[in-house]
């Protein structure tokens, strides 16, 4: 009983155990899963893919609102309590429905920005990784942070989804719809200024003189132009060595 209480609620060794044993065999995790299922993926039917990654997002997303439930102490209203905010949060959630009810449309905006920020968070992770031992809030982390970069790596590499800059729009118009999510909606409907998209922050770059919010946006749209001219620099390239 003393370890369920530790490993659900009061933690084992609290401190900052970023790139500790536990970060390091989550980043590997990740990693050999796309390894693994790309590998066995290679011949298989864009139907089987997708049944398999609705598995996942079927295991990840009871976790995640399982942390939640657990972790509410009523000190504010359930709305509030499970609202999400962070970009993280919303692709663990709404890429996880896409897949299990194959919603293709704006799908763009999930793979994209879920794998930016999945691989930002495994790398320079913020609060997530605060006790020697795993617990169940940080397997919550790592699950959801798998969900939003493993299902679009495998996606993309299998070429199950295939990215086209017609589609680019979804994904500004999603980032907008997040940008207004975190910076108007949480104060006019909870009274909160908490700083979910990293707009006054440190993390991951400052440049002096610069407002992070520019540093912020102007990397996400590099990186969002980047994994589309990959994408098709990798199709093309495939469709050249089958021909």
């Amino acid at each position: 009983m003393d370890f369920i209480s530790k490993f659900f609620k009061e933690g084992f060794e609290h401190g900052d155990y970023s790139y500790g044993l536990t970060h390091l065999l989550s980043i590997f995790f990740v990693i050999a899963s796309i390894v693994l299922f790309c590998y066995c993926f290679r011949n298989k039917s864009e139907k089987y893919i997708l049944g398999k990654m609705k598995i996942i997002a079927f295991v990840c997303l009871p976790i995640y609102f399982l942390r939640r439930i657990i972790g509410y102490d009523g000190s504010t209203s359930l709305i509030e309590h499970f609202w999400p905010f962070y970009l993280c949060n919303i692709n663990t959630i709404f890429l996880s429905l896409s897949i299990i009810f194959n919603v293709r449309r704006g799908r763009d905006f999930f793979v994209v920005t879920g794998l930016i920020g999945g691989i930002f968070t495994f790398l320079i992770p913020d609060g997530i990784f605060t006790d020697r031992y795993l617990t169940f809030s940080i397997l919550d982390s790592i699950m959801s942070h798998y969900v939003i970069v493993v299902i679009p790596a495998v996606l993309l590499l299998t070429r199950t989804h295939v990215l086209h800059y017609r589609n680019i729009h979804q994904v500004f118009i999603g980032l907008l719809i997040v940008v207004f999510n975190a910076e108007v909606l949480q104060k006019v409907l909870f009274n909160k200024n908490f700083d979910y998209l990293f707009f006054d922050s440190d993390i991951p770059f400052t440049i002096t003189g610069v407002p992070q919010f520019i540093i912020i946006s102007s990397l996400a749209i590099v990186l969002i132009l980047l994994i589309y001219h990959l994408d098709q620099v990798f199709v093309k390239r495939r469709l050249a060595y089958k021909g």
